[in-house]
Parts: C-alpha cells; structure tokens; sequence
C-alpha cells in the first residue's frame, strides 16, 4: 500500500502546511513529518504512512481496555499500529510499537476491508484500535469502523483524547465506544510530562458527554508524587465542572 492521502490539514501564507488532526499543529515544510512521525508532508499534500500496516493482532477481553460497562464479558480484535501521541514519559514505553523513524511502518498489511472478518470467525462483539493512539492513523480506523458496522460490530477507540475539533467530530462519529486516558489533573502535569495540553482532553470528554452518544470510561494511571495529590487543585475542580 502507498502512502494514503491525509484528512485535516491547510495551507499557511509562510509556505508550510499545518496538520489540524491534533492540537500540536504541526507546521510542516517538505519532507518532514510531525510529532506522531507518521504524518507527513509530500509536496502540498499530508500523507499517512501507515495506512492499512497494523503493528499487531490479538483477540483480548473487553474489560482489558479497560471498559468496564461495554459488552461486558466480550471479546474483542485489536488492531494496533505504530505513531506517537501524548504520553507520560516517566512510564516505561512500548517504543518498538510506537514508531517507525524511517517515516514507514512495517508489520502487517491489512486492508481495511478484511479487518473485521477476524472478529467474526472468533465470535467477538468489537474491534477495538488501541495500544497507539487512533487519532494517529484516523484515516484507517475511520473506514474499517465503516467495514464494521457493516456487519454488525462496534467499534472501541482507546485514546488520550487529544484531537481537533474538526476530526474529534468525525472521528467518533464512527465510534460505538471509547475509553480516554485521563492521564493528569493540572496543565502543568500534561506540559512537563506530556508534551501537551489539558484543556483539549477535557473538551474531549465534554464533547463525548454533551454531544455523542458513544459510550465512554475514563482512566487515569496514578503515579506517585505526579498525579496522586490528596489535597486537590484547580485541575481537579476543571475536570470535575466538565
């Protein structure tokens, strides 16, 4: 498969092109490829890298996502690819995973058509797209969510939430569930340790509340003397108000 076009995305009067997907913004002269390494510019155009070469398969059960309160006592198909999104970066990472440098990914191709022919010889009820970020490769996912549908299974993103606003809407419009790694309180915690932004994750959660009818979960892994404070701040209160 070649390189896929990408969606969200415009021109700049200095010449560059800024990727829209996420609220990095990543401005974009020739040749180079944003945050995510996945995305990247060829000419006037964005293109995705990894359309269709998944870095994975497993057949795993639902609560491992972890939704709780989705199909409970189901299984479901994984499908994982590689790119980077916000992540702690004091947590050990699956880095092999996660990106491929060269501005390609390898693994396996698979078309978007085929994917959900797995789940239903092994009797699962969704396919989940995990382990990396699907925002990263939304393209894909956004059509074999398609594929799914088709024939009756859900669909399950597991994110951190960061998105834009134009991809956030059509993105989990194709979406049956969603569980969204709530990964700090404060700004402070998502900037020194993340690389991004609180406020994008809680619009995230108050546009899946207020607006969508996907069925979402929030995680938050606490680590000690990062994010596990007793006392409470203004972050707690900001996510509490969403």
């Amino acid at each position: 498969m070649s390189d896929y076009p990408g969606r969200w995305w415009h021109r700049l009067d200095d010449g560059r092109i800024q990727c829209d997907l996420c609220p990095r913004d990543c401005r974009l002269h020739e040749g180079q490829r944003g945050a995510c390494f996945v995305r990247q510019r060829e000419g006037d155009a964005m293109v995705l890298t990894t359309y269709g070469r998944s870095s994975g398969f497993c057949i795993d059960p639902i609560e491992k996502k972890p939704l709780n309160h989705f199909y409970p006592g189901s299984s479901r198909v994984v499908v994982r690819h590689r790119g980077l999104q916000p992540r702690v970066q004091v947590l050990p990472e699956l880095g092999h995973l996660e990106v491929a440098r060269d501005g390609h990914a390898d693994g396996c191709r698979v078309a978007r058509r085929r994917s959900p022919r797995r789940p239903r010889a092994r009797a699962a009820a969704s396919v989940a797209f995990t382990y990396n970020d699907p925002v990263i490769f939304a393209e894909y996912a956004m059509d074999a969510a398609d594929a799914c549908h088709a024939r009756g299974i859900k669909t399950v993103a597991v994110t951190a939430g960061y998105i834009g606003v134009e991809a956030r809407r059509e993105f989990y419009a194709k979406m049956d569930a969603a569980n969204v790694d709530l990964k700090g309180f404060t700004d402070e915690f998502y900037v020194k340790l993340c690389g991004a932004r609180l406020q994008p994750v809680l619009d995230t959660l108050v546009y899946l509340k207020r607006e969508t009818d996907v069925w979402f979960e929030i995680t938050t892994l606490l680590i000690p003397g990062k994010n596990d404070s007793e006392r409470g701040d203004r972050g707690d209160e900001r996510v509490d108000r969403a």
